[in-house]
């Protein structure tokens, strides 16, 4: 064993070695996307509200959306509204329909009139990857007639949209 010696120049740069094998599938990056409304007032009693167009990533993870604001319906006894998403047009079928209703029956014969800030929320499974049109409409609860709908009123009203992993199996 003899001593050191004094550091050598440094040598040529070697050629590149094979690509390694591809590692696991990463963990999705948050996205997420919310349409906020300020000044939403609509007494539309059917029909869509407002829309939120959002990209999807994936073809494998699902849509957790929701509302957040005013809804109401008005001068009417056992009654009901129904507000619910859509995905492209099409009601949510993977688990089932992300919805909410109001419904209203009193005493006395008086006529209320209840405006109060309101979350529907829910995930949507199977939402093909890409452009997504969120939509958010009021309609009939079944075997329910009409009645005096109102969506949004005196403060913000959100759809908030946001893709998520896949659930557990």
């Amino acid at each position: 064993m003899g001593l050191g010696g004094a550091k050598g120049d440094v040598g040529n740069t070697g050629s590149q070695g094979p690509p390694g094998p591809q590692g696991p599938p990463g963990a999705l990056r948050s996205n997420w996307k919310q349409c906020v409304f300020k000044s939403l007032s609509d007494g539309k009693d059917t029909g869509l509200i407002k829309d939120c167009i959002f990209k999807k990533k994936a073809d494998n993870t699902s849509l957790r959306v929701f509302w957040s604001g005013t809804l109401r319906i008005h001068n009417c006894h056992g009654c009901c509204r129904r507000w619910y998403f859509t995905f492209n047009g099409a009601e949510c079928s993977a688990p089932a329909a992300i919805d909410g209703v109001v419904y209203m029956v009193h005493g006395n014969g008086g006529k209320k009139d209840l405006l109060r800030v309101r979350q529907i929320e829910g995930v949507c499974e199977k939402v093909q990857k890409g452009t997504v049109r969120v939509g958010f409409w009021v309609g009939n609860c079944a075997g329910y007639g009409s009645a005096d709908a109102h969506t949004g009123w005196s403060s913000v009203s959100r759809i908030y949209v946001e893709e998520v992993p896949p659930p557990q199996p």
